[in-house]
């Protein structure tokens, strides 16, 4: 019987292990080589950088009480191993950028998935918690476990002529795995925006000409 105990207990901290997958330094550190092959990326290849990669959608409209509204949303793919032999191997969505406005607000949003398409990391730069404040948050997943909620927020923000933001700098006010009830309603947005994000990427790519 205590055999059977422990063999059970040493399973189960296997496949704890196991499914421990991500961690803030791993999703860090992926994220920072996402950045620097997109950074690579060049229109002017082969004559300088590497050929880009990624779908771009623009959406331009004109909304009630806010006026012009235009969304530049990439999505950055890697190709997935595949046991057969083809010419064009499987997508799957590595990163997400967003960047969109309503009216003067703008806003700015990034997020990691891995080869699962599970959510590692979201950055957001938004003016609508507290508004006008502007506030950055950052969320870290392993699976559906968050690892930390980060926010900072603006204690200096500079605006060019057409209330667009030009300069800002940013002071920590919470880190921790738990999220507070005010932030609550963002991070919700954030996740659904991420599900999203990934249903349209996988509407493109099944059904671009390959």
């Amino acid at each position: 019987m205590k055999r059977t105990f422990i063999a059970i207990m040493m399973l189960a901290g296997w496949m704890q292990t196991a499914c421990a997958q991500h961690t803030i330094e791993s999703i860090r550190k992926t994220y920072q080589e996402n950045w620097e092959v997109i950074n690579m990326m060049s229109d002017n290849f082969p004559s300088d950088g590497i050929p880009p990669e990624y779908y771009h959608v623009h959406v331009v409209q004109n909304l009630p009480a806010t006026g012009g509204h235009q969304e530049n949303v990439r999505y950055y793919y890697g190709e997935l191993e595949s046991d057969e032999d083809v010419i064009y191997p499987p997508h799957y969505l590595k990163f997400v950028t967003s960047k969109y406005n309503f009216a003067a607000r703008e806003f700015y949003e990034e997020y990691l998935y891995d080869n699962k398409g599970h959510l590692m990391f979201v950055y957001a730069r938004t003016p609508d918690v507290d508004f006008p404040k502007m506030h950055e948050i950052r969320l870290y997943y392993d699976g559906k476990k968050l690892l930390r909620l980060q926010v900072k927020e603006a204690t200096d923000l500079e605006y060019f002529d057409d209330k667009a933001i030009k300069k800002a700098t940013f002071k920590e006010v919470y880190t921790g795995t738990k999220i507070p009830s005010q932030y609550a309603p963002f991070i919700k947005q954030y996740t659904s925006r991420a599900e999203r994000f990934l249903e349209v990427f996988k509407s493109i790519d099944n059904n671009t000409y390959l």
